[in-house]
């Protein structure tokens, strides 16, 4: 892990704007090194230049931590774990708000607290064939209020998947299984009720090289989803290494995806305060 031994990074502003990063590699013992990471910035100078009683800028106070933990492993196989932890207090509005006019219509100011952790990792089996197994789990919690308008949100998506890599002669095979688990509420008309679901996957793919300069991918991907029943994406590639500087490629292929509603903005960026969904 390439990574400076000691790292600070600190600007301000005119307009009062503080930010502070710091960075640090750390051996732990022989079998293992950390790379921290902290991220503080500050913003607490209502500044209205134009003088309409707004505030010209968002006012924020964030913190971020972020750590991975990198394992050395015998026959070099791979092993690591990080997380993150995200906090975010910012607010915008007249300039005589405070926190205790938020959420009502005395005077008005736009207030958004958001906590995020997260924690990731892969992690290669102790096999002759080549395994490996990642996961990531994140929870995401949103708490705002524009005007007297409450936005209540909270997310959490969990994924894992295993694949096998497997070169024979020409052919670089790859086998795999996934799933994934999301969970999303809110408290606008997008959810009545918490939207929570399990989407197992199986994919494989083949990439031969037919040239010394070409070759081709060829995959297939299963999913269910309980909402949409059973999904097939099929897709294909081919690839013209022209020169160490020049690649040439053409792909074709279909893909799954699911629809989202952006529900703050109905809240945000719009006059409208009835959402009515009607399928």
């Amino acid at each position: 892990m390439n990574a400076p031994t000691f790292f600070v990074d600190s600007f301000i502003s005119g307009w009062g704007e503080y930010n502070l990063d710091l960075g640090a590699k750390i051996p732990v013992g022989k079998k293992a090194d950390v790379l921290l990471g902290i991220n503080f910035f500050n913003y607490d100078n209502p500044i209205d230049n134009n003088g309409d009683n707004f505030t010209d800028l968002t006012l924020q106070s964030r913190i971020s931590i972020f750590q991975k933990w990198n394992f050395k492993r015998n026959e070099s196989r791979v092993f690591s774990l990080a997380g993150r932890f995200f906090y975010e207090d910012r607010w915008g509005g007249e300039m005589q708000w405070t926190p205790e006019f938020r959420g009502g219509d005395e005077i008005y100011g736009e207030s958004i607290y958001t906590r995020r952790w997260e924690v990731l990792g892969k992690y290669q089996l102790p096999t002759k064939e080549k395994l490996m197994l990642s996961f990531s789990y994140n929870d995401h919690d949103q708490n705002s209020v524009y005007g007297d308008v409450p936005y209540l949100a909270q997310q959490r998506i969990g994924f894992s998947q295993l694949t096998w890599d497997k070169p024979m002669g020409n052919h670089d095979l790859l086998l795999g299984s996934a799933i994934r688990y999301q969970y999303y509420d809110d408290n606008t008309p997008a959810t009545i009720s918490a939207d929570e679901v399990v989407i197992p996957s199986l994919f494989v793919q083949d990439e031969l090289k037919f040239a010394k300069k070409h070759s081709v991918l060829m995959g297939l991907r299963y999913d269910y989803d309980k909402r949409h029943g059973n999904i097939f994406t099929p897709r294909t590639a081919y690839k013209w290494k022209i020169s160490d500087n020049d690649i040439f490629r053409v792909n074709a292929g279909t893909g799954f995806r699911v629809v989202n509603l952006f529900t703050e903005e109905h809240a945000a960026l719009t006059g409208a305060r009835d959402v009515i969904i009607t399928e």
